[in-house]
């Protein structure tokens, strides 16, 4: 599905659309989830840390939350953060260079399934709320499978769907009623906030898309459900060899 549904790809609605909304992006990300899109950052920032990469490549970077996170965590590594979205890498570097960090981040223009960053140069390579955007996700997964070094590890933070039948309708009512209504009269563009609840409801979550990671070749792939299930962190492990 794409968010305008005109006759562009999904790629370049995808673009539209974040450009559209760069500018609340960042109080609406937190407002909508009561700051929780924080602390699962800060989870799946805790996992990469413990690996101790040295170059991380953080896709769909956005406004460059995960990306500062991940520089202030791991003080060694240095981070290269891509996305679509021109107006949201404006907005992150300017982030970046508050926090004093442009020597360690540099953001850029870029995405997934067209990399240009070259084969086997990273560590660890992260996505956080990213994944279900991609046009082509088994290609997006293929182009990380292949920007990492043997050895190096993929993590994925998106949402899901809660589990529990009481808590998967209530939160439902939420995220398919409340959130696109007040995200749209915010933002001033109800299709972008209509989209959100839409897309995490085809993303193949869970085990499926751990399928998809195995399929693009990564092992030990799994994930943890956050908060019963609206979120998951998955975790990939490029082979080290072939045999």
């Amino acid at each position: 599905m794409k968010p305008y549904n005109t006759d562009q790809t999904k790629k370049e609605e995808v673009r539209e659309m974040f450009d559209n909304i760069a500018p609340r992006y960042d109080l609406l990300n937190h407002t909508l989830s009561v700051n929780i899109d924080r602390i699962w950052r800060r989870r799946a920032v805790n996992d990469v840390r413990r690996a101790n990469p040295r170059r991380i490549l953080d896709v769909a970077t956005g406004t460059g939350d995960l990306a500062i996170m991940l520089a202030e965590a791991c003080p060694a590594a240095q981070i290269t953060g891509i996305d679509l979205s021109e107006r949201m890498l404006a907005i992150g570097r300017e982030k970046v260079e508050r926090k004093g960090l442009s020597g360690r981040i540099r953001l850029s223009q870029g995405d997934a399934e067209t990399p240009r960053y070259g084969e086997g140069r990273f560590d660890a390579a992260t996505v956080a709320f990213g994944v279900r955007n991609f046009e082509d996700l088994p290609g997006g997964m293929t182009g990380l499978y292949r920007a990492l070094k043997p050895g190096g590890r993929l993590y994925v933070l998106e949402f899901g769907m809660p589990q529990n039948r009481i808590f998967r309708a209530c939160y439902g009512f939420y995220f398919l009623r409340v959130l696109p209504r007040i995200g749209g009269m915010i933002s001033k563009d109800g299709a972008s906030y209509t989209y959100l609840p839409e897309s995490v409801g085809e993303f193949p979550y869970g085990k499926r898309f751990t399928e998809i990671l195995r399929d693009a070749g990564f092992r030990n792939a799994r994930f943890k459900n956050l908060f019963g299930g609206v979120a998951q962190i998955y975790s990939a492990e490029k082979p080290v060899s072939s045999t």
